[in-house]
């Protein structure tokens, strides 16, 4: 028996015989091949010729295209970089006040753990050493107010804002004074001074000494920009004031958010 096999290139035939099998005949036996050739048929026709063109001439670009993307690049450049400014001085006021409440925290937990005071200090104008301190960094400190011959010494190191974040100097210069307050800088102690601070007693309220209670409850505001002496250099378009307000007799802290000037 004779079968005609299609090819899927062209036409191929090949010419099977099934005899009996047998030893000197297998199963199946090709007696001779016929191959046509390859010419388009009705029944597999060829697809049409295409020519090929170079690699690099379907990928290249024209100068227009070029123009085309570097000009949007830039168009997007112009709008995202305003944009990212704001949401870095936004994240910059986040931490500092993140830190800021995380120092009072720890000033009023080391007071009742301790039972003794401690307060958060903040370097202003009068401090002499260094301008990298003042308005930007903070610290805490412990005393035993019973015992006058230790000085209240740093809890830790200081803590410094991120850059381009000040201290709002009208709240610091309405803080009261604690006094003969040994720091460190860097490994140096320097010599007893005085700063303006927010101080707690051993049951975690504000020290009624420093803030009686015919005097204001303390404030502390953060904002974009620096301080010149003692007034404040504001970014041209801060409009955000960060503000932490503490209780009296909790010692708690409460931050809060205003759009004006404090």
């Amino acid at each position: 028996m004779t079968s005609f096999i299609p090819s899927a290139v062209g036409q191929i035939f090949v010419e099977v015989s099934r005899e009996p099998i047998s030893s000197a005949n297998p199963k199946f036996k090709i007696k001779n091949r016929r191959v046509s050739p390859l010419t388009p048929s009705s029944l597999n026709p060829l697809p049409p010729f295409r020519p090929l063109r170079p690699w690099r001439e379907q990928s290249a670009f024209t100068l227009v295209e070029l123009l085309a993307v570097v000009g949007i690049m830039g168009l997007l450049a112009a709008v995202a970089v305003p944009a990212l400014k704001g949401l870095t001085g936004s994240g910059g006021r986040k931490q500092a006040l993140s830190q800021v409440m995380g120092a009072l925290e720890i000033a009023r937990n080391t007071a009742i753990s301790t039972g003794t005071n401690a307060a958060v200090i903040f370097p202003d104008s009068t401090f002499a050493s260094g301008d990298a301190y003042k308005y930007r960094s903070m610290a805490v400190v412990a005393w035993n107010p019973t015992n006058t011959n230790s000085p209240p010494t740093m809890v830790g190191s200081w803590i410094v804002l991120p850059q381009g974040i000040a201290l709002f100097p009208n709240f610091i210069s309405a803080l009261p004074r604690a006094t003969n307050i040994s720091v460190r800088i860097l490994t140096t102690s320097n010599p007893a001074a005085t700063f303006r601070a927010i101080s707690f007693q051993s049951d975690g309220a504000l020290d009624e000494g420093l803030f009686p209670v015919e005097n204001p409850l303390p404030k502390i505001a953060l904002f974009e920009g620096t301080v010149d002496v003692t007034a404040a250099k504001k970014n041209s378009k801060t409009t955000m004031f960060e503000t932490v307000n503490l209780t009296r007799y909790t010692g708690r802290t409460i931050p809060t958010v205003i759009t004006n000037e404090p």
